[in-house]
């Protein structure tokens, strides 16, 4: 009975270790993306990359390019709302794709 006890307390102390140092790579990377399910490379990328601040950035310089052939192209356009969830309205994504998106 002891080595049972003396088992779990060590598989308990293991998992409490390897919660606790991927707790703090979550942190160094930044905050994780909230969808899980990706429409398009650029956003699977850039979560898999850096989280949410790499897919800012990724979607900000994407944008910025789409201005080029479409002025007035704004994250209004495509999304319903921003953080947290970042919705697509209903043609976001045949904007993004018309523009050359994938």
């Amino acid at each position: 009975m002891k080595r049972l006890a003396m088992a779990l307390v060590a598989a308990l102390l293991v998992a409490a270790g390897l919660a606790a140092v991927g707790a703090r790579d979550s942190v160094a990377e930044g905050k994780a993306c909230v969808r899980t399910k990706f429409d398009t490379k650029l956003t699977e990328e850039a979560c898999k990359k850096g989280g949410q601040d790499e897919a800012k950035k990724a979607w900000k310089a994407w944008t910025a390019e789409a201005k080029k052939t479409e002025p007035k192209m704004a994250c209004k356009t495509c999304h319903e709302k921003q953080a947290p969830n970042y919705e697509v309205n209903a043609t976001g994504l045949e904007t993004y794709r018309k523009l050359g998106g994938k």
